[in-house]
């Protein structure tokens, strides 16, 4: 089996050089535009050749992060950014919406594709789907538990990536709404507010984190990912530093290569730390408290021992005591936790400090660093903090513990490595002449010639010295994105040039090609949009599946769960989320069954069971809320077959890309914003009237006892409950739309709360 890659995060140019440094195989980043971490550095075009040649230097990788929900208005700028990328080659690009899949795949056929854990690829059929539609890795749901995994590796024929380490979503990657509907800022666009991390209030009065989730760490189950095939184990973090990265790099390079590492978690803890669990790596059973913190906030570094007791010396210094486990030094970070619950209470982040003046305790000899093992006292020189301190240590039976929330010993060992352009051939391959004539000096490459006048050419005293001065001089291309290929030198009279006119030559080579490839990209660029105008399946001159009968589109849709009844009201088609347990009772003519929104591996062939006894009962016409059922559906002959919000028809590329799978009609998001459409929707679309929208939508159950009311800084009410092998959670009330008049409307009770 080939050796496992090992993908870095890298939010920022010096964290892609820390990551290689470290021992990435491979980084994935985004750029400035089109990236789901908006909020990293992120990369410019130029950043991004730069980076490119480090790694093909070095044999190691490269994928784009393209991974945000397009709006029709940002498609042309999209074509614009594609049409660079695809001059600069990264490895791949990582991407979500399938508009963008549909747009590479006809029109960049030479950038890879990879499917981003935004796609929700959870169980085979889903990860078959995304073969099918081009993609050559695809990136598994992070929940998915080892035997899962196993299965789908043995069976797709195509790359498979994991997340092995880093800050996990509460929702299911991709089904997460919270962010956009409540704080306007889209998840799926890169603006995520992290409404998980919040505190709320439940029923019972009590204040927590019900949603944050624990930080993943599987450096102990590697084993079990190799045996699964996995191709690539990836980690999170393109908002965190350097040295975040390059120490979690490090641990499992060397974990991967070795066994052990010198890196170890007490060092990773004192960079960034929450507390870790293995997800649903080990199964499906989990016990929350395995996976949500609802008490602790952000980074609490490394427990290193607990205080003795604060004091006083005759000059009213304080001084905190403790006997640490880990050595220490000046300006070291420390943090306190009281009895495992946050010193501070009220925004769940520990108390803390930089380490100033420090002493040991028996001596009491001031020390720049200790050892492990020493009884130390430390000057507490903020008085809020003392304050804070010294009424925790006066709370009947309290534990004052001590991290190490930041080691200058760690990070010394991983420093940004230094960078030069010059040091790395660009990736454009030039193979150029250059001839020497009387006069004139000439230089040619891809159809583009310079030529530079010399009026006084002597005859060269050391002639066979010549080629080795072109050659010189041409080979000066670093930092200009273009490499050296291949040099001929034409000098049949044996010619001295001055090497600066040999450099004034090698400039405007460069410059003469940079500009014929700005006119082919742009030329590239302006036959796409031009070819997406014209779309026959955008413009609806392709038959892409049997459309509806002139007039037939439903123009009053409801949707319901099974058990819901139909509200009265003179409904055009009935759709009816089955689950996938519960009988289905017989309905008129007009009903659709909904297929769920998240089907686990081992339970896919129960319900393709089901779909097919449904089948044989009259049930012909069917919705999917994912790529998996729309492959299942096909595959057992349904014809009519509709798409829930979940399936982001964001834009008229994404509606073309389902319409050519088969699908006849969409329900558009219900953060979609339909107010600057540039391009015609290939498929009818309905658009939400009503919804209990669905904020999260996850397999883990939120750390309260009380869900069934949550309240949050602003006073906005919601619930979590369980639904169909999930937990959702919504508004307490319905959210109501306004949709443009005259267009097909879908009233959707289906995720309405089990109150």
């Amino acid at each position: 089996m080939d050796a496992i890659e090992l993908l870095a995060p890298a939010g920022s140019f010096s964290t892609a050089l820390a990551a290689f440094e470290a021992g990435a195989d491979a980084v994935y980043l985004g750029l400035d535009s089109f990236s789901a971490r908006a909020q990293a550095v992120n990369f410019s075009v130029d950043e991004l050749a730069e980076i490119l040649a480090v790694a093909h230097a070095k044999g190691r990788k490269v994928y784009v992060t393209f991974n945000t929900l397009l709006s029709d208005v940002e498609l042309s700028e999209a074509v614009e950014r594609l049409a660079q990328l695809e001059e600069l080659a990264p490895d791949a690009l990582i991407v979500q919406d399938l508009g963008v899949a549909r747009l590479v795949r006809m029109k960049f056929p030479s950038l890879a594709l990879h499917a981003s854990t935004q796609l929700v690829a959870h169980n085979l059929e889903g990860v078959l789907a995304l073969k099918e539609l081009g993609f050559s890795r695809v990136v598994l749901a992070r929940e998915l538990p080892a035997a899962d995994i196993r299965s789908i590796v043995q069976r797709c024929g195509c790359e498979i990536e994991v997340f092995v380490h880093g800050a996990l979503c509460y929702s299911l990657s991709g089904l997460c709404l919270f962010s956009a509907m409540e704080r306007a800022r889209s998840g799926n666009r890169g603006r995520c507010a992290y409404c998980c991390r919040m505190a709320y209030i439940d029923a019972e009065g009590n204040r927590g984190l019900p949603f944050s989730m624990k930080d993943l760490r599987l450096d102990d189950r590697l084993d079990l990912l190799r045996e699964a095939g996995v191709h690539s184990l990836k980690i999170e973090g393109r908002m965190k530093s350097e040295l975040y990265v390059a120490s979690v790099v490090k641990r499992y390079r060397d974990l991967l290569d070795g066994g052990r590492s010198d890196t170890s978690r007490a060092d990773l803890e004192t960079v960034f730390s929450r507390a870790t669990t293995h997800l649903y790596i080990d199964g499906w059973r989990q016990a929350r408290a395995d996976l949500i913190d609802p008490v602790n906030l952000g980074h609490q570094g490394t427990p290193i021992g607990t205080v003795k007791h604060i004091t006083k010396d005759r000059g009213g210094r304080a001084w905190l005591r403790l006997h640490t486990r880990r050595a220490l030094e000046r300006h070291d970070g420390l943090q306190f936790v009281v009895s495992g619950a946050a010193a501070n209470t009220e925004t769940g982040r520990p108390l803390g400090m930089g380490i100033g003046e420090m002493r040991l305790a028996i001596s009491r000899k001031p020390m720049f660093e200790v050892p492990a093992g020493s009884d130390v006292e430390i000057e507490i020189s903020d008085q809020k903090l003392l304050d804070a301190l010294t009424t925790a240590l006066g709370t009947p039976h309290a534990i004052l513990t001590v991290h190490c929330s930041l080691s200058n010993a760690v990070k010394r060992r991983f420093p940004i490595p230094p960078f030069r352009a010059s040091d790395y051939p660009g990736a454009n391959r030039m193979d150029a002449v250059v001839r020497l004539r009387p006069g004139v000096v000439e230089a040619v490459c891809r159809d583009e010639t310079v030529s530079l006048s010399v009026p006084v050419m002597q005859k060269a005293q050391h002639p066979e010295r010549t080629e080795a001065a072109v050659r010189k001089c041409f080979g000066k291309l670093g930092g200009s994105g273009w490499s050296l290929a291949s040099l001929t030198v034409e000098d049949p009279e044996g010619l001295f040039v001055p090497t600066s006119v040999l450099n004034d030559l090698r400039r405007e080579l460069v410059a003469r090609l940079d500009a014929a490839r700005l006119k082919r990209r742009q030329e590239k660029i302006a036959s796409v949009r031009e070819a997406l105008s014209s779309d026959p399946v955008l413009t609806g001159t392709a038959r892409t599946c049997d459309a509806s009968p002139e007039g037939s589109v439903p123009q009053r849709v409801v949707k319901v769960r099974l058990g819901q009844s139909v509200p009265d009201g003179a409904w055009d088609e009935v759709v009816v989320a089955i689950g996938h347990s519960g009988e289905v009772p017989e309905f008129g003519d007009e009903v659709r069954l909904a297929l769920p929104v998240f089907t686990k591996e081992m339970d896919y062939g129960r319900l393709r069971g089901r779909v097919k006894s449904l089948l044989r009962a009259g049930y012909v016409k069917w919705e999917t809320a994912d790529l998996a059922g729309l492959r299942m559906l096909r595959a057992l002959g349904v014809e009519d077959i509709t798409a829930d919000w979940s399936l982001y028809a964001f834009n008229a590329l994404a509606a073309a890309a389902l319409a050519e799978l088969g699908i006849r009609r969409c329900v558009l998001s219900p953060e979609s914003g339909r107010e600057a459409e540039s391009l015609p929707f290939p498929i009818p679309v309905e658009r939400l009237v009503q919804q209990s929208t669905p904020l999260f939508i996850s397999v883990t159950e939120p750390a309260t006892d009380a869900p069934s009311r949550l309240v949050s800084a602003n006073g906005d009410t919601f619930t979590s409950f369980a639904l169909d092998g999930l937990w959702v959670t919504t508004r307490t009330a319905p959210r109501r739309f306004s949709p443009p008049a005259d267009v097909p409307t879908r009233l959707d009770l289906s995720w309405d709360p089990l109150l």
